[in-house]
């Protein structure tokens, strides 16, 4: 069942405003998130949607999306054997799974964590008055708008903290599905709050996958990794290929912590990840990994801004994306080098496979430097497979289709197999890679 509404003679941003007013007439929000949710409504008006020469969305085309009618979903129904299916080795006894948005007790099992992670409500996290002003801050100087459009709309969310000292055996997974409209569009808003306290290690593993079309998943995550604390993150994007999913993780590591990341994308209509970090105290380091295989009409953009903020910190980012069809995919991502942050160490790395005439890949890496004590560096390559080595495994007495199936896998996988976690590697080899055989067969 949805509440559905028209868009209005006055736009796409006035079908939001029509929205949210159902949302708080129908939904009921909690009166403790409601004035951020009014808040962020307030920055959304301000945003609006992205026109073609926005600077955050200078390859991606939002105007289908922002066109598009849709409704917020008030009941939910996924089978439990769908959910135990796309639960990993592993975290059985360790899963979190939301529908819809909504985080679901019953198809959910956090019993391996014991005592070490505290699971509990954003409602819970904001009485927190630090996480509280952090929140408040992140909505008022939001700059993604439908970021803003998550805020504005989030009912409940899921906050993850792990205690001091505590090193996280088992691997926690985040299960995001979205099941769909029948009658037409729907949205959801899922959020997540992860902090790590001091002297901590956890490896999280989130994962969006849709049992149903026509629908679009707008998701946040707002990650504090303290001192000498290390997250390695994971995401896997496996929507329905009809699905739209936009995704903004912000991540603020402090004093000699880790933030390992790395995403897998299939591609739907029209995927974005938004990743901005913030290196804030001496010793902070990062390392984002990205790779994508996309066909037909498929999209998968990347936005990401890294912020060194002080001395003595290192950031990697290396991204792969192999293009077929007609399908498209772009970098955009800025390292910033403040005044101050010298003894920086930074390098950026995006490789495009191009595999027939009708992709398209757009780069833009960029550094802005205000410190001269730096070692910083990034490179771009959009290019074909290479003939030599086509040659060479001919040669060999392979099949042209085969020996191209072999290189374009192999291109992929000098990224997935980077993925310290052997359950998602394995199923990234049937699904994500299974892609190539299809394309070279």
């Amino acid at each position: 069942m949805s509440s559905t509404i028209e868009e209005s003679k006055n736009g796409a941003e006035s079908a939001v405003l029509t929205l949210h007013k159902q949302f708080l007439d129908a939904y009921q929000p909690s009166a403790d998130l409601l004035p951020f949710n009014k808040k962020a409504l307030d920055v959304f008006e301000s945003l609006k949607f992205p026109h073609r020469k926005h600077e955050m969305y200078t390859f991606v085309n939002t105007k289908g999306l922002a066109d598009t009618t849709f409704s917020l979903k008030t009941k939910s129904s996924i089978q439990k054997s769908f959910v135990q299916r796309h639960i990993y080795a592993g975290c059985e006894r360790s899963h979190l799974t939301f529908v819809d948005g909504a985080f679901c007790p019953d198809l959910s099992d956090a019993t391996a964590l014991g005592t070490s992670v505290k699971i509990g409500s954003l409602v819970e996290a904001i009485k927190d008055e630090s996480y509280k002003n952090i929140l408040q801050k992140s909505i008022e100087q939001e700059n993604d708008v439908f970021a803003s459009i998550n805020s504005a709309f989030m009912k409940q969310g899921i906050m993850i903290r792990v205690s001091r000292d505590k090193q996280v055996e088992a691997p926690l997974q985040i299960l995001n599905v979205s099941s769909g409209g029948e009658s037409g569009p729907v949205m959801s808003v899922p959020r997540a709050y992860i902090h790590l306290e001091p002297l901590s290690e956890l490896k999280l593993i989130v994962k969006y996958v849709g049992d149903g079309n026509n629908y679009f998943v707008n998701s946040v995550q707002d990650t504090i990794v303290e001192d000498n604390a290390t997250l390695t993150h994971i995401q896997i994007e496996a929507d329905s290929t009809e699905a739209w999913h936009f995704s903004k993780n912000r991540v603020f590591l402090k004093r000699d912590s880790k933030y390992l990341g790395y995403q897998a994308s299939n591609g739907t209509r029209l995927v974005r990840n938004h990743n901005e970090i913030w290196l804030n105290e001496p010793g902070a380091e990062m390392e984002l990994n990205g790779v994508s295989v996309l066909e037909n009409d498929e999209q998968s953009h990347q936005f990401i801004r890294v912020h060194h903020e002080v001395e003595n910190c290192v950031s990697h980012q290396y991204f792969k994306n192999i293009i077929n069809d007609r399908a498209r995919a772009s970098f955009d991502g800025t390292v910033v080098v403040n005044k101050g942050a010298q003894l920086t160490n930074s390098d950026q790395l995006i490789n495009n496979l191009m595999l027939s005439d009708e992709g398209h890949a757009d780069c833009k890496p960029n550094l802005m430097i205000f410190a001269d004590d730096v070692k910083c560096a990034h490179g771009a390559t959009v290019g074909q497979l290479d003939d030599d080595q086509l040659f060479y495994l001919k040669t060999r007495g392979l099949s042209e289709s085969f020996a191209k199936e072999i290189l374009t896998q192999s291109f992929a996988r000098s990224i997935v197999q980077k993925i310290p976690f052997e359950p998602v590697v394995k199923e990234l080899d049937q699904t994500l890679l299974k892609k190539l055989e299809a394309n070279n067969g």
